[in-house]
């Protein structure tokens, strides 16, 4: 940091490199990312406080993965560094915020992200008698834009993503 600029700047920079080394080393890709920090207000303690807003820029597989499955993960870790550097001691960091960028909206990318989601999670079921809005889970997405799920995903620890080789039928009630 430049001890020539103002109380503040900079400080935005050496936050930004900050969640930049961490998203590479979690394999994301530079260019499926980017990444801007703002201050968003002051503290009580009278110190600033920092956003990381990071904005998913582009679908690449196994970055877009990462970053979407372990944002709670990746804030913790940048939250754990900033508490072990000087920025903690001159500013707080108020976390991460992820944006996806409309561009992604009309490719190949939303129905994959879609078919991955179907496979990750079961279909949601209706509350007992909730019979208001038939066609809207408690998840809030409507029943009807999601294909049927076929297949379960293996719930194998460090298994990587990919097909599935169970049905929902072949598993039982309580392992879902």
């Amino acid at each position: 940091m430049d001890a020539s600029m103002p109380s503040g700047r900079g400080l935005e920079a050496e936050y930004e490199g900050l969640i930049a080394s961490q998203c590479h080393s979690w394999g994301i890709a530079d260019d499926v990312v980017t990444i801007e920090v703002r201050q968003i207000g002051r503290a009580p303690d009278g110190r600033d406080v920092y956003l990381g807003m990071v904005r998913l820029a582009q679908w690449e597989r196994d970055s877009a993965l990462r970053l979407l499955l372990g944002l709670p993960l990746l804030e913790a870790k940048i939250r754990k560094m900033v508490r072990a550097l000087w920025l903690g001691e001159v500013s707080h960091f108020g976390g991460l915020w992820l944006h996806a960028s409309e561009q992604l909206n009309a490719t190949p990318a939303m129905r994959e992200l879609r078919e991955l989601l179907m496979q990750l999670t079961p279909p949601t079921m209706p509350r007992p008698g909730d019979d208001g809005g038939a066609d809207e889970p408690v998840s809030g997405i409507p029943i009807s834009s999601l294909q049927p799920l076929s297949h379960a995903p293996s719930t194998t620890a460090g298994a990587p993503l990919g097909p599935a080789t169970a049905s929902l039928e072949d598993r039982k009630p309580d392992s879902l």
